[in-house]
């Protein structure tokens, strides 16, 4: 014969012990699955009773009273910073476009003026040419079918005179509020609230492309003190030139070291084979020539060079104007002649045999002065301040070159908004130039390929970029935060 099966006693009697036999639970709370008998399920309804009043229904009114506050102050406060983001990115947007816009209007007066000057001097020199046979008299037949097709052809050029003008959809949604918000028991995917219509999206390219379709590899929030321009030292330190000071940022401990740099100091290149700056400084005496120092970070070294070029009579100072390093080259411009330098130890500079140079009119011409010189694997950069007879004002000329010094072409550039803050880069792969400047009004952001064709950086420059270094394949950029005086370094790896 089976057993029968103990009963189940009530919850509540259980804990009172041996103060009273218990008795059989026979009543289910299906909410926390216990018995009880039906004295104390009554009094376990009434324990749920209180729990609902003391705690649920006490948030609830304390909660329903900041609601009914927040929607008269804290509502306003709290959108109002937003607001001026808003605020503040629809007058930036508004100046690009403004700005993009003066400067389209500029260059078609420019295309347009020297086509008409083209056309008219094709007149000129036909109309010279038809003058010449009637004075001389020795025409034929051909000679004057040749003419009649040759006006006929000045008039249709004349006549179908085109500009090609392409105006590029702004890429993605132009402003996005979302609203990030959480259940009790879940997450919810962010909601859009307001969002505006999107247009069609065109592509981007170089850095915007990274800025669109990557997030950045490292993130990392710099010091409130005052920072200088960018200059990668490896992979994993970054140093920052601050008037004669060289704070230093290992990016892999986020940890900082505080280092001398050079007084008065101009241009700073890393050289990774020599694992030194090389530093141009101003000189500390009036109307004499820059110094050029080789300079170790870590021992805070720094050693002036006079470099002992080929042919320079001793009579003459070496005005050091600007320099570059790439892997174990050092090119320096002295006197609007480049010097090309094959380093092998610290002391490069004595050793004639490793030494190559080019003086005008192979670098440039004789008037005109080299602002700028860059180097990668397969060409020299360079910007050119050229002088001319017709205009008081120089303009600047970015010449690609290859490595045997042949121009492969040259184009206006906006280098003269200011030469001095104005970043020229080789990004990785060899694939373009970058050319950045941040100041003021005058901000601009665009790469031009090895075919000449300009590729302009919006993306950059609507993310508030206000300096970018290139190491290896990283990229490195620093950024303004709204509503914070500190700025963040986002580094991104470039695809090849």
């Amino acid at each position: 014969m089976a057993c029968a099966s103990p009963p189940i006693l009530c919850a509540t009697c259980e804990t009172l012990g041996s103060e009273k036999k218990p008795k059989p639970g026979i009543l289910l709370c299906t909410g926390c699955q216990k018995h009880f008998c039906s004295q104390h399920i009554v009094q376990h309804r009434q324990d749920l009773t209180s729990l609902l009043e003391n705690t649920v229904l006490n948030e609830r009114n304390v909660l329903q009273e900041k609601i009914s506050t927040f929607d008269k102050q804290q509502w306003s406060d709290n959108i109002k910073v937003h607001i001026e983001m808003i605020n503040k990115w629809e007058l930036d947007i508004t100046e690009l476009i403004k700005q993009s816009a003066a400067c389209a209007r500029e260059r078609l007066q420019q295309i347009a003026l020297k086509e008409g000057n083209n056309l008219q001097k094709q007149f000129a020199v036909l109309s010279s040419e038809i003058e010449t046979l009637r004075e001389n008299g020795d025409y034929l037949e051909n000679d004057i079918d040749q003419l009649s097709n040759k006006l006929q052809q000045l008039q249709h050029d004349i006549e179908h005179f085109r500009i090609e003008l392409t105006i590029k959809e702004i890429s993605h949604e132009l402003i996005v509020v979302k609203a990030l918000t959480q259940s009790v028991s879940h997450t919810v995917a962010p909601k859009p609230l307001v969002q505006s219509v999107s247009h069609t999206a065109a592509p981007c390219y170089f850095v915007d492309l990274l800025l669109t379709s990557q997030k950045p590899k490292v993130s990392i929030d710099l010091s409130p003190e005052p920072l200088g321009p960018m200059y990668p030292i490896s992979d994993q330190v970054i140093a920052f030139s601050y008037e004669c000071q060289l704070p230093t940022l290992d990016i892999v401990k986020k940890s900082w070291a505080s280092l001398r740099g050079i007084d008065r100091a101009i241009e700073l290149h890393w050289s990774s084979h020599l694992k030194r700056f090389l530093v141009l400084a101003h000189s500390d005496r009036k109307n004499e020539p820059n110094k050029l120092y080789q300079f170790d970070l870590y021992s805070e070294n720094a050693e002036e060079i006079w470099v002992e070029s080929v042919n320079l009579r001793p009579s003459r100072a070496r005005n050091f104007k600007t320099l570059t390093c790439f892997k174990n080259y050092i090119l320096i411009v002295v006197n609007n002649k480049i010097e090309k330098w094959l380093v092998s130890h610290c002391n490069w500079y004595n050793n004639e045999q490793n030494f190559t140079d080019w003086s005008p009119p192979i670098s440039c011409k004789p008037r005109d002065d080299i602002e700028c010189i860059r180097m990668n694997d397969r060409y020299y950069a360079l910007v050119i301040k050229i002088y001319s007879h017709q205009s008081q004002t120089p303009m600047f000329s970015f010449q690609l070159r290859n490595h045997g010094m042949l121009t492969l072409y040259c184009m206006e550039t906006d280098y003269n908004k200011s030469p001095d803050r104005m970043r020229l880069i080789s990004l990785p792969n060899e694939c373009g130039w970058l050319f950045f400047f941040c100041g003021g009004n005058n901000n601009c952001c665009y790469v031009l390929d090895n075919d000449g064709k300009r590729y302009d950086q919006n993306i950059v420059l609507l993310s508030n970029v206000t300096d970018i270094a290139v190491q290896n394949n990283l990229v490195f950029l620093r950024k303004k935060v709204a509503n914070s005086t500190n700025d963040v370094l986002e580094i991104y790896e470039w695809q090849k």
